[in-house]
């Protein structure tokens, strides 16, 4: 599993640098690359081989040919060996940013000899100065490993399960990596030999072992964990949230009435607060299967009992949506104004929306103003901001105060940040923002693909000092050559203010620039969240944020399907990130997350493709045509309404209906009638992302239907043009989801 991990990662590396021309690399480079290729390919002898035809002393990369011949040495476990190409590559480069990084390859080479003297003397030399999950990983094993044998022998139980703890935090944090395995692996071995009974380590520890074995695709280890850690302990509180765990463990194998089972049993004798626990699991039960009214009372009960408060809380909300759901709105803004001051973010801050909404959709609207104006300077984005300063505009129309709502949908239209609630604004205002979307091409995003050859000569022009473009020198051509973490490694290097002079970019933006350049668009935009930017005037981090993608899409300026492209690319940023090899736990594929089934039909009806398979929808170019396709024949089944056909194409057509009824043809009524969190969610960020692309590529097209200030600065009351300040990129597990406010599995497209 692991070396098929690191093998899919090197093909996506090469992929980013197709790019490269052949004729553009000399036969040494050749040479280099297919080095390259070998070790990250494990093939250790081979990879020495074919960099030992490479002299250190001619080739412009010298010390990157010894560091990874050490490299491959270290890992044959060749220590005598890797040792002496470590004292050339200190004597022949000094000055290398590589010396530690071998150091490190041999203290983890030398640990996994039990070669510890070794170990630690390398390890000394290394530790805190090498980047990367993977050698953090091992270096969370390297000093759990020498905690474990060092000390005096007074010492060697506490140092034992002091090593224990480490290995198991080491585990959780990196799980698939290699050291984080050999800490999985050290765990298990101790607790085959009975070792960690006698370390007097606590049930939550054995919680948290099943956890993360659970996490890294071991579900037998996981099963056998739980199991111990509820026979060998007496019940406490963290026995039973282990309990609690382990019922869900269940839950998600399939085994729905074992864990029911389990937690009955355990009940009878467990303190309040499990039992309240229990109760919310059946209380979710009573609602999925139908019966809204009891599910309702058993979370009230558990929200007025001694329960913990983040269940209560839990329990509160989840009443409040049951009671809006049936359209007991009275109770259901009362219960939401109740949680105004709860400590879960996300429950605080839509049960202020929610209390606000529901005194609006009484017709109490001159609470509802006060309320959403409260909303307004608690929200903790621009967007919920602009959501409630659009439905406090709409609350001073329905009080009669039309020209003060006006001004406030004025305001928000001009605010290129307030993401659907600006296109909503327009529309109440009497226009139609979305023919932008279906107008003429204006040729300002026509020459896209040379974006990122612009951004090179920028670089190489910029007037550096010495060392510093023998810096950049490097990271362009170990970028050329496909190294991208290399290549990041250089350009951190370069000094801080003359990148900022050269690119405008703040600290912190390095990483994010060379992935660009290198085509990782996904890692440039995770590496650029948060990195400052003057909201004054477009920049290149806006670029990096929302970057355009002619090596998927082609030509930026044009249709797929009839769909602007620049829809297309908000939606593959929400989707996907621009990983083009992007498989979420739905079993939705590449850059538009298709599912199978949805483009296996697509495919037929517009006679794309015969026969489909799943791995084809890997290929980049294949997928956005599937994805337009689909997008094209959703918004021709809805008359143009983009609305509706983006949240079709992530939570489905009989969802949309479903809400679509409850709007009555109101489309900011349709979004937040919505009962999928996730969709919500979806909604806002796409349309976001959609004025982000108009703003940074086509502000004359975005001035034509946007008729306001184009900066997005200061226009609506706390309002920002700056991209939200945090991403759950695919692939990675967001917050704990709230029940009956998520999408069912298989919400993807035709799920």
């Amino acid at each position: 599993m692991r070396h098929a991990r690191l093998l899919a990662s090197f093909a996506f590396l090469l992929a980013l640098t197709s790019f490269a021309r052949a004729d553009s690399l000399s036969p040494a480079d050749h040479l280099f690359r297919e080095g390259w290729a070998l070790l990250s390919e494990e093939k250790f002898p081979e990879a020495r081989e074919t960099f030992g035809a490479l002299s250190p002393g001619e080739y412009d990369l010298g010390d990157y040919v010894l560091f990874f011949t050490g490299f491959a040495l270290a890992r044959e476990g060749k220590l005598a060996d890797a040792a002496a190409v470590h004292d050339r590559l200190v004597a022949s480069f000094p000055g290398s940013p590589l010396v530690p990084y071998l150091e490190h390859e041999q203290a983890f080479a030398a640990v996994k000899g039990d070669d510890l003297p070794g170990a630690r003397k390398h390890f000394e030399a290394s530790r805190g100065k090498v980047t990367g999950n993977g050698r953090k990983a091992a270096e969370g094993y390297l000093a759990a490993r020498l905690m474990e044998e060092g000390g005096n022998a007074q010492e060697g139980d506490a140092g034992r399960k002091n090593a224990a703890e480490a290995y198991l935090e080491n585990f959780f944090s990196y799980t698939v990596q290699d050291g984080a395995v050999l800490s999985m692996d050290r765990l298990w071995q101790w607790r085959g030999e009975g070792k960690l009974t006698g370390m007097g380590l606590p049930v939550s520890f054995y919680g948290k072992y099943a956890k993360a074995l659970f996490r890294a695709g071991e579900d037998e280890r996981a099963r056998v964990v739980f199991q111990e850690a509820l026979e060998n302990f007496p019940p406490t509180d963290d026995f039973y949230n282990v309990l609690l765990d382990y019922a869900e463990f269940l839950r998600k194998q399939g085994e729905t009435s074992t864990a029911r089972t389990l937690l009955a049993r355990a009940v009878k004798d467990a303190p309040r607060s499990f039992r309240s626990e229990v109760d919310f699991l059946f209380a979710r039960v009573e609602w999925k299967a139908g019966r809204p009214a009891e599910a309702r009372r058993k979370f009230l009960e558990i929200a007025e009992s001694e329960a913990r408060p983040a269940t209560a809380e839990r329990a509160r909300y989840q009443a409040a949506w049951i009671s809006e759901e049936e359209e007991d709105l009275e109770a259901a803004t009362e219960e939401f104004g109740k949680l105004a001051g709860a400590r879960d973010e996300q429950v605080r801050q839509e049960s202020v929306f929610r209390h606000a909404f529901g005194l609006y959709r009484q017709k109490r609207y001159a609470e509802a103003i006060k309320a959403f104006e409260a909303g307004e300077k608690s929200a903790t984005s621009p967007v919920e901001r602009a959501r409630h300063a659009y439905w406090r505009a709409r609350a001073l129309t329905g009080s009669g105060e039309k020209r003060k709502g006006d001004e406030l949908l004025r305001a928000l239209a001009a605010d290129h940040g307030s993401g659907p609630f600006a296109m909503f604004s327009s529309l109440r205002l009497g226009g139609d923002p979305f023919e932008m979307l279906n107008a003429p091409s204006s040729g300002e995003t026509a020459h896209c693909s040379q974006e990122k050859e612009k951004l090179w000569e920028m670089i190489r022009g910029a007037p550096w000092s010495k060392g510093d473009a023998e810096k950049v020198r490097r990271a362009e051509r170990l970028t050329l050559l496909g190294l991208i973490e290399y290549a990041i490694l250089e350009a951190e290097r370069v000094d801080r203010a003359a990148i900022r002079n050269a690119t405008g970019l703040a600290d912190g933006g390095t990483p994010g620039l060379f992935r660009y350049l290198a085509g990782d668009l996904r890692g440039a935009i995770r590496d650029t969240i948060g990195v400052p930017s003057d909201r004054s005037a477009v920049g290149l981090i806006d670029r990096l944020q929302y970057p355009l993608a002619p090596q998927y899409l082609g030509d930026c300026d044009g249709k797929k399907s009839g769909v602007d492209t620049l829809v297309l690319h908000s939606i593959i940023r929400q989707e996907s990130l621009f990983q083009y090899n992007a498989l979420s736990p739905a079993g939705a594929v590449g850059l538009m997350q298709l599912m199978p089934r949805t483009a296996a039909e697509v495919a037929r009806k517009e006679r794309i493709r015969k026969r489909l398979r799943r791995n084809d929808l890997l290929k980049p170019e294949l997928n956005v045509a599937l994805g337009a396709a689909y997008l094209s024949r959703l918004l021709r089944g809805y008359d143009g309404d983009y609305v509706r056909a983006v949240a079709a194409y992530n939570a489905g057509e009989s969802a949309v209906a479903r809400w679509w009824n409850r709007a009555e043809g109101d489309p900011a009524m349709f979004l937040e009638r919505m009962s999928y969190r996730e969709t919500r969610s979806y909604l806002r960020r796409v349309f976001f992302n959609l004025l982000q692309y108009y703003r940074i590529y086509r502000p004359g097209m975005l001035a034509r239907y946007f008729p306001s200030d184009r900066t997005g600065v200061g226009t609506a009351p706390g309002v920002s043009a700056s991209p939200p300040a945090a991403e759950t990129p695919v692939g990675q597990e967001g917050p704990p989801s709230q029940p009956g406010t998520d999408a069912p599995e298989g919400g993807k497209p035709g799920g």
